[in-house]
């Protein structure tokens, strides 16, 4: 007798290996009928314009009053059809790390959450993939930089923390979206994943993952994608960020990555990219080639770490939400470099 076809909403976090997944298992097990985000065959990441318009635009950013209970179910309705007659996958899966957290115009990630429980239904699987948050921060720094912000680290950092009501160092407490979540769609149904655990031995924990989700053991290698470790290109981007402003450099509350949206525009306004989103993206992408091809001889790595001030701000913030998750989940976090109070 065959098992029962199962979904999985896989909500991030970012700068947590999510690409990785995305790419290489998502994508590549065949059992699994992955809608986006990461799918490699289209140009925004998602199966289709109407899911790209749906998560990157209705889930995350549509105001209540504006948002569609009924057209974002018959969205996702038609690939719900199609992937059950398809007796050759068993879980069907959605995957955005921009579930997870706030930046700039997104609503809510608890509005989020009760979206995607009302799209996907309940007995659907939930994995969230958590990441010591000093790591997590800098590492979501350094992405920041490459996608347009001029300023230092203690700068951002300063600017988050005075803005915690809305930015994601309020979405790093991982036991109050854990909650959250388990709330929603049920405790057996959610799995927190530490990447630590994931990148210490990828295949022990790709194994649980295709147990917990009914699907086939395959050995499924996971690549590096957006790598930081180049810190004087990363400074060569920073300081041609301030001479020329674009995505995140133009105000921090400002639209970024319009190529994302212009699945919308084109399904829902039926209007081309603005001109003023495709220059901005035109900048970044000379700011990119500008830091690779000639400053980087020129400058110094970019810096990033946290003074004892910063340590102590943060490990008094997410230390006692820590505990109660490791003890909510089994997993001794401590031992994987989260701060513990």
């Amino acid at each position: 007798m065959n098992s029962p076809k199962l979904r999985l909403l896989h909500i991030g976090y970012p700068k947590a290996m999510s690409t990785s997944l995305q790419r290489d298992f998502f994508a590549k097990h065949k059992e699994i009928e992955f809608l986006g985000w990461g799918r490699p065959d289209t140009e925004h990441g998602w199966t289709d314009d109407d899911m790209a318009t749906l998560c990157e635009v209705g889930i995350r950013y549509e105001n209540t009053l504006s948002y569609n209970e009924r057209v974002a179910k018959k969205v996702l309705a038609k690939h719900i059809r199609k992937f059950e007659k398809d007796i050759t996958k068993r879980l069907l899966c959605l995957s955005s790390e921009s579930f997870s957290f706030t930046m700039h115009f997104d609503v809510d990630p608890t509005i989020k959450a009760q979206r995607l429980i009302h799209l996907m239904g309940g007995g659907t699987k939930v994995l969230i993939v958590i990441r010591n948050q000093f790591d997590l921060f800098r590492s979501y720094y350094f992405e920041c930089v490459r996608g347009g912000y001029p300023g230092q680290f203690e700068e951002f950092l300063n600017f988050h923390y005075h803005h915690i009501f809305h930015s994601i160092l309020s979405d790093l407490h991982y036991g109050r979206t854990y909650r959250l979540y388990c709330r929603l769609f049920g405790k057996n149904n959610v799995k927190v994943l530490p990447m630590e655990a994931l990148i210490a031995d990828s295949a022990r924990e790709l194994s649980r993952l295709c147990e917990y989700l009914g699907v086939s053991d395959v050995a499924l290698p996971l690549g590096h994608y957006n790598d930081s470790g180049d810190k004087k290109y990363l400074q060569a981007v920073r300081l041609l960020n301030e001479k020329f402003p674009n995505n995140r450099g133009n105000t921090y509350f400002g639209w970024v990555d319009g190529e994302k949206l212009r699945a919308y525009w084109r399904t829902s306004l039926r209007a081309a990219e603005p001109a003023e989103s495709s220059r901005n993206y035109g900048t970044r992408m000379m700011v990119y080639r500008a830091a690779e091809a000639v400053v980087t001889d020129f400058v110094g790595p970019l810096a990033a770490t946290y003074s004892e001030h910063w340590k102590k701000l943060l490990c008094e913030l997410y230390g006692k939400d820590n505990a109660a998750l490791a003890d909510a989940i089994g997993i001794d976090l401590q031992s994987l470099g989260y701060t513990c109070a």
